[in-house]
């Protein structure tokens, strides 16, 4: 099928809208139309090559959309279930999976490819084919990602502020609750309380911390 997104042909260049040529999902994989998606900060650390991955790509990470079709092994998605996109995927099945640790999912290691867990590309454009960002690639009307990238939620969840769940919020939240460890009681600080930083409040608040100061220029 046809599609369009924005991809990035060259660093420090502008995102270019292009017609892209999307094949079916493989084994193991889906094709979702995305209803929404965020811009996340590492997006634009493509432009300037900070991120170096692989060029040409599609951007950005932090998408929610409904699902159209499912390749072959795919028997918990449906075509009409509506998914948000997890910009680490997670298998379920690797030792880090089932001892609780999906950040350190064994396909992760396959971010910086950008492209399918067979290193195949789905998507095709100008005679090239396409990297993805994180292996999603949400600047798109429709992508093709693998099964350990999508996380079913409730239909009735509105998709323009699901996509945020699959970067912005986990981020925040976890950089409170995992990385900073707050317990009840503690007092917190937060410096920046633009996305990541709202969601740092949340999750400090939840975690039980006593007193949260949000800090920042912008009054």
């Amino acid at each position: 099928m046809k599609t369009k997104a924005a991809v990035l042909w060259e660093v420090n260049t502008p995102w270019s809208i292009e017609e892209v040529e999307l094949d079916p999902p493989g084994p193991g994989e889906v094709l979702v139309k995305i209803a929404a998606s965020g811009m996340c900060r590492s997006d634009e650390h493509l432009v300037t090559g900070d991120l170096p991955f692989a060029l040409p790509i599609i951007g950005v990470h932090e998408g929610a959309g409904v699902v159209q079709e499912v390749g072959e092994g795919v028997s918990w998605l449906s075509p009409g279930d509506h998914v948000v996109f997890g910009f680490i995927p997670s298998c379920g099945r690797c030792p880090s999976c089932s001892t609780g640790h999906q950040n350190l999912c064994d396909l992760g290691a396959l971010l910086g490819l950008g492209r399918q867990v067979d290193g195949t590309s789905r998507h095709h454009a100008k005679g090239q084919d396409l990297g993805l960002m994180c292996m999603l690639g949400t600047f798109a009307h429709h992508t093709v990602v693998n099964e350990a990238s999508c996380i079913k939620i409730d239909n009735d969840v509105p998709l323009d502020r699901a996509c945020l769940l699959g970067c912005g919020v986990v981020t925040g939240w976890g950089s409170s609750v995992y990385a900073a460890e707050v317990k009840p009681g503690d007092t917190v600080a937060v410096v920046g309380v633009g996305g990541i930083g709202a969601n740092a409040i949340q999750g400090a608040k939840l975690a039980g911390a006593k007193r949260v100061i949000a800090i920042d220029p912008v009054e």
